[in-house]
């Protein structure tokens, strides 16, 4: 009987034993799942961090490409812009529109000079714009900076004048003091001739047109006033 209880008592605590071991093994499994679910949500967290600031970067980088181009095409069309100018005026009618090139005369200002005329230095303190087909067409420019004033180039003209004077009306000038028209003959052929004043900038210009009664005055007239409405100091 004692073996018998005996055998009983080490089968009752083997039993014990591997009931043990089957409650422990899922304890153990459950904290190692919990773990590796908290592992995936960190790196899941980590991706949507990293692809944050790709994405920021990625636009400052867009930024930068699209403002570049635009400041080296307004600084190109700049430099365009300096060099020619297109001028529109009428010959007998019909709306011209034609490129002048800019000239920048010793006498310290500028104008826009058409193809077909020249403008040259004639003695000190005077230039001439000349019609290249005939000299004859031509323009006498005199900058008067400080000295004389509108009233007193004006008065002079009137005195000194050998043909008739009348007033010009609705030259396209702008910044015009006076305009007067003299008729006169010069080696025998009947010339006009514009007496001009413009003042820019506090600046005064003296022009005087030289017109031929020739067929190319009805071309150069107009070329001759559109390219000295672009004088500027």
């Amino acid at each position: 009987m004692k073996k018998f209880f005996g055998v009983l008592i080490i089968s009752f605590l083997v039993m014990l034993t591997a009931c043990n071991q089957t409650v422990e093994d899922p304890q153990e499994e459950q904290p190692v799942e919990e773990n590796e679910e908290g592992g995936v949500e960190e790196e899941v967290i980590d991706e949507e961090e990293t692809d944050g600031e790709q994405g920021e970067n990625g636009e400052h980088e867009d930024g930068n490409d699209v403002e570049s181009p635009g400041e080296a095409e307004n600084g190109e069309g700049e430099i365009e812009l300096a060099d020619e100018k297109e001028l529109t005026f009428e010959i007998e009618g019909q709306t011209e529109t034609r490129v002048a090139q800019f000239n920048r005369s010793e006498l310290e200002y500028g104008i826009y000079v058409l193809e077909g005329y020249t403008l040259h230095s004639e003695e000190p303190g005077r230039d001439v714009l000349v019609f290249n087909n005939d000299g004859d067409f031509f323009t006498r420019i005199i900058p008067h900076k400080n000295e004389g004033s509108a009233e007193e180039l004006k008065g002079a003209i009137e005195e000194h004048a050998q043909g008739e004077i009348e007033n010009l009306q609705d030259l396209p000038m702008s910044g015009l003091q006076y305009a007067l028209k003299e008729s006169v003959e010069i080696s025998g052929e009947q010339t006009t001739i514009y007496h001009l004043a413009k003042e820019i900038e506090g600046e005064l210009f003296q022009l005087t047109v030289f017109l031929p009664a020739k067929e190319a005055q009805e071309g150069v007239a107009p070329s001759m006033l559109a390219m000295l409405e672009t004088v500027h100091p």
